[in-house]
């Protein structure tokens, strides 16, 4: 009799101890979202000195969490000069915001300049892309040849959009790591 009560008590006890790591989990999964944002692409930039042109900055959500995430412009080159009518936008997970931009340039003299876009959210990490901007000299019309920068950028644009999605890639929250420690742990524990 007493044995049958030992084998219950440690049968018990492994069935109280798997509950509550169940109900871990559930918590932990609930709590923890992943909050990604990344610029994706710029486009093309190209004007004249002592103009302006309008450009887009998409903007990724790769996260389990949309948020609202602010386009910020860093190391911008002397003499241009950034603007957005609206800086913040809601981004939702794995959607694509486009933000509506303008640049002016001041009177720079023609050739390559660049700046960074970058997003900022609370509780993300920075998603920064290089943008360039072409200044072409102000007697010359604009030809229809792009640079090396711009002509690599279509190409990875037109291979990213064949891509199925299938192929794209999607971020576990942080609970996921934390939950298969926990249940290695218990398979180990249990046996």
């Amino acid at each position: 009799m007493f044995i049958i009560f030992e084998s219950n008590y440690s049968l018990m006890k492994k069935v109280i101890l798997l509950s509550l790591v169940t109900f871990l989990l559930l918590l932990a999964g609930s709590a923890s979202g992943s909050y990604w944002f990344q610029v994706k692409e710029v486009s093309p930039i190209r004007l004249a000195p002592n103009s302006e042109a309008n450009f887009t900055v998409d903007v990724k959500g790769l996260g389990s969490q949309g948020a609202y995430v602010q386009v910020v412009f860093k190391n911008v080159s002397e003499g241009l000069t950034i603007s957005c009518p609206k800086l913040i936008k809601y981004v939702f997970p794995t959607g694509v915001t486009e933000y509506n931009c303008t640049i002016k340039a001041g009177n720079i003299a023609p050739g390559n300049y660049s700046f960074e876009a970058e997003t900022a959210a609370k509780g993300s990490p920075p998603g920064k892309k290089t943008a360039y901007v072409d200044v072409i000299a102000a007697k010359a019309p604009p030809s229809s040849a792009l640079s090396p920068e711009t002509t690599s950028k279509k190409e990875a644009a037109s291979s990213e959009q064949n891509q199925t999605p299938a192929q794209t890639k999607k971020s576990p929250g942080p609970g996921s790591v934390l939950a298969a420690m926990v249940i290695l742990l218990v398979w180990r524990r249990i046996r």
